[in-house]
């Protein structure tokens, strides 16, 4: 009997180890106001952000343990959307977003500023987790996405923190790549986690790895980042086994280096440019690292080739979004080519998508084009957040109670009668229950409207000092 309920715990640990946090750890809160000076627009909340450690499984399907940024505004008058930034391609293990300092970790936490409890997956092998990072590996960045959102999910359930159905997904560069995966897999693979893609952006990422990414090899002139597609083919053959070692695909010469690389010795920064100089010092084009084989195999595209397989296996785009999709590129895109984008949205199209948009940022670098996609994301998203007003203490009716004048216009004055002079909190909501404006009653109950308040109806909630709130319409003309 011991051993029958011995290995039903097991069996039940194993069914819930994918959906399971192991540690949600506290971080250092960012302020609305800081995130505006870094990121160039107004933001409506401050964030509290953590670092949560969760289960997961790897590229081999083996459970191991990865880590992740859990973003939340700090206001808990409202019920929030969930959302998943992916990040892009890191230097190093420690520049991802779970680590404080960390400068992408503030596009996550823009997003909970907007009203979006957003998580941020370090992905396998960068982070807490060990091993290689299976860089561009759509399998690995789609699972890594979905199984922190369920760890935080369950999560805030323990901490009565309150979210709703909706869910946006955004990232750039690889976060690019994640994001479709993710994406794709939420609406293809549905489970019994029920998640649904409220809306996404896919930003600037390398869709086609079979297509376009790999004829970057056959580019005339020198290759920009050399050492970011031999990174590629670095972890492809760790996650398919490809080859017995690096002399069956790479050149000798370039060998040393992309070891010191594969095993850790030096960072990404540091390969790329070492890659890069070897190159120009043999006045070398990016196909001759590779050996002629499977230089030929790729070259001709050879549909039994395992290599060629293992490209086609992680692409992202042959499949129809249902959900609102934006599609963005910048032309002057130096690293990741956006005939990916251009490839991507066609063949959405012609598999029945009627929801994707593709956008361009114009003739930008790839560096300068991660700051509008992020913006045209969160403007893109505030067209269907539905943030909700939950209770924060009982309603009283107080017919009492009234305000004027109504309608007013932004930047007025609204009077409250019926209420002390003393001083009182209140939060403003528009009709979708976006937070408007927040403070404190002056002692003549009166309450300064923003400037920037939006025209039409908004909801006025006053704590009344007793545990209680009063609930007042008016309209901004």
């Amino acid at each position: 009997m011991k051993q029958i309920f011995t290995s039903f715990l097991f069996l039940l640990a194993f069914q819930l180890s994918a959906q399971t946090y192991v540690n949600v750890e506290p971080q250092e809160g960012s302020l609305a106001s800081i995130l505006q000076i870094f990121l160039m627009r107004q933001f409506e909340y401050d964030v509290q952000n953590y670092k949560v450690t969760y289960n997961t499984t790897d590229v081999f399907g083996d459970s191991t343990v990865a880590s992740g940024l859990l973003c939340i505004p700090t206001n808990r008058a409202n019920t929030y959307p969930l959302g998943v930034y992916s990040h892009g391609t890191v230097d190093n293990r420690e520049a991802v977003p779970s680590r404080t300092g960390v400068l992408e970790r503030l596009l996550p936490q823009g997003m909970a500023a907007t009203g979006i409890i957003t998580v941020a997956p370090d992905y396998l092998g960068l982070g807490d987790n060990q091993g290689i990072h299976p860089y561009v590996h759509a399998d690995s960045e789609a699972s890594a996405g979905r199984d922190l959102l369920l760890a935080a999910r369950q999560w805030m359930d323990e901490q009565n923190i309150s979210y709703n159905d909706q869910l946006f997904l955004t990232g750039y560069s690889q976060g690019g790549h994640a994001t479709q995966a993710l994406h794709r897999d939420i609406q293809t693979n549905p489970g019994e986690d029920g998640f649904v893609v409220t809306a996404a952006t896919h930003n600037s990422g390398p869709y086609s790895i079979s297509d376009v990414m790999r004829e970057t090899l056959f580019a005339e002139g020198q290759a920009t980042l050399p050492g970011y597609i031999v990174y590629t083919y670095i972890a492809y053959d760790y996650v398919y086994d490809l080859f017995d070692d690096f002399s069956e695909i790479f050149e000798d010469k370039y060998i040393p280096n992309i070891d010191s690389f594969a095993t850790g010795q030096i960072q990404l920064g540091r390969f790329n440019a070492r890659l890069e100089q070897q190159l120009r010092e043999d006045t070398a084009s990016l196909s001759d690292l590779i050996r002629e084989p499977i230089l030929t195999q790729l070259r001709t595209d050879d549909p039994t080739s395992p290599t060629v397989i293992a490209l086609q296996d992680n692409d992202t785009y042959d499949w129809a979004p249902e959900a609102p999709t934006v599609i963005y590129y910048c032309t002057a895109d130096e690293q990741v080519p956006f005939r990916n984008a251009i490839l991507a949205d066609s063949v959405m199209r012609a598999n029945g998508s009627t929801s994707v948009r593709l956008e361009s940022g114009g003739p930008i670098t790839h560096r300068s084009c991660a700051t509008p996609a992020f913006t045209r994301s969160l403007n893109f998203f505030l067209q269907y957040i539905d943030v909700q007003l939950v209770s924060l203490g009982e309603l009283t009716e107080r017919t009492n109670i009234s305000i004027s004048p109504n309608p007013v216009r932004a930047g007025e004055v609204v009077n409250i009668q019926g209420l002390s002079n003393q001083a009182l909190d209140y939060i403003i909501y528009d009709i979708n229950g976006r937070v408007t404006g927040r403070g404190i009653t002056a002692g003549n109950s009166r309450v300064d409207l923003p400037n920037n308040i939006s025209a039409g109806v908004q909801i006025l909630r006053v704590a009344t000092g007793d545990g209680r709130s009063v609930v007042r319409r008016f309209v901004v003309k």
